[in-house]
């Protein structure tokens, strides 16, 4: 996409059309915005202390922010299935949220983000409740979060996540829980397709100063696939207490276990003939990956004068592990945090002024010991005298993280609002291996202890116009930094230690509503160094990480919607995404695998007397590489599908939805390897096929 390149160099070609379009219908702005891409009033002046945000606190947020922001509240999730989090993030513009089996495991990516990690996330900081959920070396999963238990989600892109002390190049995904004051009561039942089963049950209560938010969920299904069974149970909850002082302090308490088998990749010809085919590896060693979480947070927040407010955070997780793939891997980590946060809101210079500073140090202790998976041929091999399996590593890792930001957002005229701010992060990554060397006659090989330290500044500055009452144009120039977590292994590679990752990010974009349109728009150019690239380098799955010299991801975001007529809507979420070697020495200016070219998701729906009906698409008309020498691909697809629902009492909702009704024989999402030669390789992980879902919410 070198189209990309001029518009940087000559920002103007990006304002042009929208000055155009802003002159000849600035005055026709309608109200009825789509929460998505909603803009309302920027709002600057100190508010009730409070723990949690509100949807307007969140609107208000995405208002003042130079960049590609979004908002995807509780309703837009309650009309559809919502068992994982692809299913919330869906139609949130310049997410790409593909499931690997239907299964709470994805693929998260924002602008390339931990481009070919397949499993887990990396380059995206996922917070629940402004605190991070990611573990201290980065890396992070979805098991312990019901996207039902959320009041709305914030979607903070790039640099535009710097309110949170993120400085990476994804950005941030904050889930905000309700409280005993927003939540009602409600039970909900789903049913479906491949086994599928949800019930999910929530409640709010207040007494005097306290109040309290509590909520339980049960999420299974037999899978579209072979061996892709999955049993998920969580509890979210929280107490509040509003002191006399304007205090007020909240305890969150959440617990979640999750089963789930791998069905593993099959070849692209595999998929073809039959997608619900489980690769026969995956079989035979019983591949699965279970975890149980427990996650405590306090968080207090104060008034500390007339236009300061403090926010002060504690958490700790404790998590296991249980993991048989290639071989059973077992952990036990336990992760700690502070986060110390002062927001104000002065005037500075006569003009209105908000700005965040804050402190958040975090410490990570895993423990894990590594066996042979009895399924499969181990070396060393399983001991006859015990029928025990072996041994094949033991470790212990710790984390650590401490960062300082800061943000201002300055009026400097009546249109014209200033951000800049930056983020100086110290990151530790140590392994010390406790098996290595001959142990009891077997050889486990050389020492894989490591300690290595990172450290980088990354400054932001960016600027916002007030084009129109509801409409916003903006651009920003940031840099962000990213050590490599410990599943970024091994750590020494050819050439040395694995450096982080380095970016400079360049973005434009406009958001807003005029004349029934409503869009969110962001043009961005990264130029990276050293990204982290992972790759497959057995057949078994096990992958390892390089450092690519150049990189660029650049790329177009775009959410929007329309209403031709009073009860009609039409939604378009669209990315384009230009990833690529830049001057390689081995791959020139080879396309980087692992997130599609292009990807489209659109709605159009009729709404009627508290009735609708909604066709859906998905679609990724492009080819999709699965190898950095780009010689074999993934199809491109197109997805139909419908949903209806509704009130059938005052009290009680419905929904009906079937996805991929054509039956479609696709790879939601893919493996990565360097050289497939050109033949086919096992590498494809099938979406669903044709479903049918149904569900019935009460809330008396």
């Amino acid at each position: 996409m070198t189209f990309l390149k001029p518009i940087f160099q000559r920002p103007q070609a990006l304002l042009a059309p929208l000055v155009a379009l802003a002159i000849h219908s600035g005055a026709q702005a309608d109200d009825a915005t789509p929460d998505s891409v909603r803009l309302d009033a920027v709002h600057v002046t100190a508010t009730t202390p409070s723990t949690q945000s509100s949807v307007q606190d969140a609107r208000d947020e995405v208002a003042r922010t130079p960049g590609g922001a979004t908002v995807v509240t509780a309703a837009d999730l309650r009309d559809q299935r919502a068992g994982t989090l692809s299913d919330a993030l869906a139609e949130a513009a310049g997410v790409f949220a593909q499931s690997r089996f239907g299964a709470q495991e994805m693929r998260l990516s924002i602008r390339g983000s931990g481009l070919q990690r397949t499993f887990h996330t990396r380059g995206i900081e996922v917070l629940q409740d402004g605190i991070p959920l990611n573990l201290a070396d980065g890396s992070g999963d979805f098991q312990s979060i019901d996207v039902l238990a959320a009041d709305h989600l914030e979607v903070f892109r790039g640099a535009n996540a710097l309110q949170f002390g993120g400085a990476n190049l994804g950005g941030s995904v904050n889930f905000v829980s309700p409280t005993g004051y927003t939540a009602p009561t409600e039970l909900r039942a789903e049913g479906g397709s491949f086994g599928y089963q949800r019930a999910y049950a929530q409640t709010g209560i207040t007494q005097g100063a306290w109040d309290a938010f509590a909520a339980g969920g049960y999420y299974a299904t037999d899978g579209a696939r072979d061996h892709s069974q999955q049993r998920e149970f969580r509890f979210t909850s929280n107490v509040g207490l509003k002191l006399a002082n304007g205090i007020e302090n909240r305890t969150f308490i959440t617990l979640s276990r999750s089963d789930s088998e791998l069905p593993g990749s099959l070849t692209r010809a595999q998929l073809d003939a039959d997608p619900s085919q489980a690769n026969a590896g995956n079989v035979a060693g019983d591949q699965q990956r279970d975890t149980r979480t427990l996650r405590l947070a306090n968080q207090s927040v104060a008034q500390v004068s007339d236009t300061v407010k403090s926010e002060l955070a504690f958490s700790f997780a404790r998590k296991s592990l249980d993991h048989p793939i290639f071989q059973r891997i077992t952990q036990d980590n336990y992760d700690y945090g502070l986060s110390l946060r002062f927001i104000g809101t002065a005037p500075l210079f006569g003009q209105a002024n908000r700005w965040v500073v804050g402190f958040a140090p975090r410490y990570g202790l895993t423990t894990e010991q590594d066996y042979c998976n009895p399924g499969l041929p181990c070396t060393p091999p399983t001991p006859a005298a015990t029928g025990r399996s072996s041994r094949t590593d033991a470790s212990r890792q710790v984390a650590s993280l401490a960062n300082v930001y800061a943000e201002d957002y300055w009026n400097l005229a009546p249109r014209w609002t200033l951000v800049g701010g930056g983020q100086y992060a110290v990151a530790t990554r140590t392994r010390t291996d406790a098996l290595f060397g001959v142990v009891n006659g077997v050889n486990y090989g050389s020492d894989g202890s490591y300690d290595r330290s990172y450290q980088g500044f990354s400054p932001k500055l960016g600027v916002l116009y007030a084009l129109a009452p509801k409409v916003q144009l903006f651009g920003n120039v940031s840099k962000s930094f990213e050590p490599p977590s410990f599943g970024e292994g091994p750590q020494v590679v050819v050439g040395g230690p694995l450096k982080a990752q380095r970016a400079i990010t360049y973005e434009l974009g406009s958001r807003g509503t005029l004349a029934g349109v409503n869009w969110d728009l962001s043009l961005y150019r990264a130029e990276i160094r050293n990204e982290l690239l992972a790759q497959q380098i057995a057949p078994n799955g096990a992958s390892a990480t390089i450092n690519a010299d150049h990189t660029v991801h650049q790329g177009v975001e775009a959410g929007g919607a329309v209403k031709p007529l009073p009860w009609l809507t039409a939604r378009l979420s669209a990315l384009y995404n230009d990833f690529r070697y830049d001057g390689d020495r081995q791959y020139g200016n080879n396309l980087l695998p692992g997130v599609p070219r292009v990807f489209l998701r659109g709605e159009l729906r009729g709404d009627w007397h508290q009735q609708f009906v909604a066709l859906t698409s998905e679609a990724s008309p492009a080819e999709q590489f699965i190898d950095m020498a780009n010689t074999f691909a993934a199809r491109g697809y197109a997805l139909l599908g419908a949903k209806a629902g509704g009130a059938l009492l005052p009290t009680l909702a419905w929904y009906l939805e079937g996805r991929n009704l054509l039956d479609q024989h696709y790879a939601a999402s893919t493996g990565v390897i360097a050289n497939a030669g050109g033949k086919d390789q096992a590498q494809f992980l099938p979406g669903d096929g044709v479903s049918v879902y149904a569900g019935l919410t009460w809330t008396p």
